[in-house]
């Protein structure tokens, strides 16, 4: 079987199993996806980000969903289609790229692992992260595909770069580091600066296509305006170390007995692999490695930078594949490569199993966005969300669960799909008011979450920042309890006439 077909079969069979496994899996825990679906929501009724309603990252991310609802309709399913597609491209990638540095068996039994233990850290739920992450790993692929051949097919795969690594920065900002890494290795191309003047043609295609399309819909200034706030207000409140978890590692051994303890311990090494593959790569350093093998390399450690403030354990996931290649190569060519790729393989068999296992065994529910799965937990909140909810109502989440709007199809009166307790300043908590005031919606979803929560989850926070009074007045002195579950509080306005049509 040649190589693009054997790299064809891998995307497939990832797709198909990560469709099965994860497309329609409802998790009210997952914030970020919540955000992503509230904007595609606006984005296909018209509005634009950054004009019309807060959002602080880059716009693509919403933009490929809303393409996807477009085409295949509004559900879950269609929704979690871009991410689907991430983790397949990527695993594509790293087959692809590892293929070429230590041949095919290693290839397979690489990207068996990379799904495996991407699936160990990870749940699968949409996320920009995601998106840049795979994109950003499509260009250096392509990069590494330029710097093999030549002429003119050279320069349209370094072309094709440069508009994988824009897209990649549209979806987060940040990796803009990992695309200029990229280009600084094309710089060193035997063709000089042919290759680099491509990329750079790719990447002017792309972005100004977008920086033409927002200034013709007067949202440039705000697109500006909203990476300022970025700057300002996200960094402090989301600072974690390099490796970190919620919580700290020494609460995962918290009551456990030697045994369990000692299962932990195994488990961490492949948990940690994120966090510890970039320190094998550096071995690459003294192999005194092509310009391919530097161009994965820089492109790895420049999207580690990218993460920062968040260094945490899962947003090094995100961006692993590239470590996984160069580590898998090293492996590939040491003694240790038959128990490595034995433990690799059973483990990563025994992730996707167990991870099957839950999928067999999730109650499931017709919901307004499509038949779901899930925990019985989540479900529950769900059905008692859809049983008062009707579709179009308007409805706040307060403080931070955006995925109930799209889960109920509602109305958000205000601009923002969430506001993080520690991070958003007090004039947007004032903007937020006056927009509830102007127009109170008719549900509340309400989540009364302690302050030292928020300090676990986000622990550079802002300590000051943890209330927002005006808020919770609003709340406190127009809304009843109607019914409630574990995590949330529906609560109903109490001018009950004011959403009653007259006749």
């Amino acid at each position: 079987m040649s190589k693009i077909r054997l790299a064809t079969v891998v995307f497939v069979c990832v797709c198909a199993y990560l469709a099965w496994i994860a497309a329609s899996r409802i998790f009210l825990g997952d914030n970020d996806e919540g955000i992503l679906f509230d904007a595609a929501r606006r984005i296909l009724s018209g509005q634009i980000p950054y004009r019309d309603f807060f959002a602080w990252s880059g716009p693509a991310s919403s933009f490929l969903i809303a393409a996807s609802w477009r085409i295949l309709g509004i559900s879950l399913a269609s929704a979690r289609a871009t991410v689907i597609f991430d983790v397949a491209a990527m695993t594509t990638c790293v087959f692809w790229l590892t293929e070429r540095l230590a041949g095919t068996f290693c290839a397979l039994i690489t990207a068996l692992a990379f799904v495996g233990f991407e699936m160990l850290n990870l749940g699968l739920f949409a996320n920009h992260r995601w998106d840049s992450a795979a994109w950003m790993t499509v260009a250096v692929t392509l990069v590494y595909s330029g710097l093999e051949g030549s002429g003119r097919k050279r320069l349209a795969a370094c072309c094709a770069a440069g508009i994988a690594a824009t897209l990649a920065v549209l979806c987060t900002p940040p990796v803009a580091i990992a695309g200029a890494a990229l280009g600084v290795c094309l710089l060193f191309a035997q063709d000089r600066f042919r290759a680099a003047a491509a990329y750079v043609a790719g990447i002017i295609i792309a972005s100004g296509s977008t920086a033409l399309y927002f200034a013709s819909r007067g949202a440039l200034v705000s697109m500006v305006r909203s990476a300022a706030w970025a700057g300002n207000n996200y960094g402090i409140a989301n600072h974690t170390y390099y490796g970190w978890i919620s919580g700290g590692y020494f609460h995962l051994f918290a009551g456990a007995t030697v045994v369990g303890a000692s299962m932990t311990g195994i488990l961490l090494v492949f948990i940690t692999l994120p966090a510890t593959l970039p320190l094998i790569a550096t071995m690459w350093l003294w192999k005194r490695p092509d310009l391919k093998v530097i161009a994965i390399f820089a492109c790895g450690v420049a999207l580690i930078f990218s993460a920062y403030p968040r260094w945490d354990l899962i947003h090094l996931n995100y961006i692993a594949a590239p470590f996984y290649v160069l580590a898998a190569a090293l492996i590939a060519n040491s003694r240790f490569r038959k128990p490595v790729a034995g433990v690799a393989t059973i483990v990563a068999v025994c992730v996707l199993e167990m991870v099957g296992q839950r999928r067999l065994s999730e109650p499931s529910r017709v919901t307004t966005v499509g038949t779901v799965h899930g925990s019985p937990a989540d479900l529950q909140a769900v059905s008692m969300l859809l049983d008062h909810v009707r579709p179009q109502e308007t409805l706040f989440m307060f403080p931070y669960r955006p995925i109930v709007y799209f889960l109920t199809l509602t109305r958000n009166p205000t601009r923002y799909a969430f506001l993080q307790p520690g991070m958003f300043p007090a004039s947007d908590a004032k903007h937020a008011l006056d927009e509830l005031t102007a127009q109170p919606p008719r549900w509340i979803v309400y989540m009364d979450i302690p302050d030292s929560e928020y300090l676990r989850l986000w622990p550079g926070s802002d300590p000051s920042r943890m209330r927002m009074p005006g808020i919770e007045a609003f709340i406190r002195e127009r809304y009843r309890k109607i019914d409630q579950t574990a995590d949330f509080q529906l609560l109903e306005y109490s001018c009950l006439h004011c959403f009653v049509k007259p006749l």
